[in-house]
């Protein structure tokens, strides 16, 4: 059996590839997420970029605060407060999430260039 590809199907066929390709490549690249974690105190308000990894320590009201930024999110890890809610709300990624820790006075939010909705109205 013989199989006859006719110049469409060759063209048809190096398209189709190099699109396979090209969106792996696409796809595969590391791309900045230009998201920023907002950190509100009583001493003022802070930015940190979330593609960067650190630790931070923030004084509030009744002490210190400690958020964690690692792998594009972040979290509270120690805070004064005596319930610890703040440390139980887990952790910030998109710019729909927030952290408030309101025995300490210190809000964390998720600020910038999400694609994503939280709610669409008619």
């Amino acid at each position: 059996m013989k199989i006859r590809l006719r110049l469409f199907d060759v063209v048809f066929l190096i398209v189709f590839a190099a699109c396979v390709v090209g969106s792996f490549i696409f796809l595969g690249k590391k791309k900045s997420s230009g998201a920023n974690l907002c950190v509100k105190t009583p001493a003022g308000r802070f930015i940190y970029p979330l593609d960067k990894d650190t630790e931070l320590d923030f004084e509030g009201v009744i002490g210190h605060t400690k958020v964690t930024i690692k792998g594009g999110q972040a979290w509270v890890t120690e805070s004064a407060c005596d319930n610890k809610n703040c440390i139980f709300m887990g952790k910030l990624s998109r710019s729909t999430d927030f952290v408030a820790c309101l025995p300490n006075a210190v809000i964390l939010t998720v600020e910038g260039d999400d694609d994503e909705f939280d709610a669409l109205v008619n």
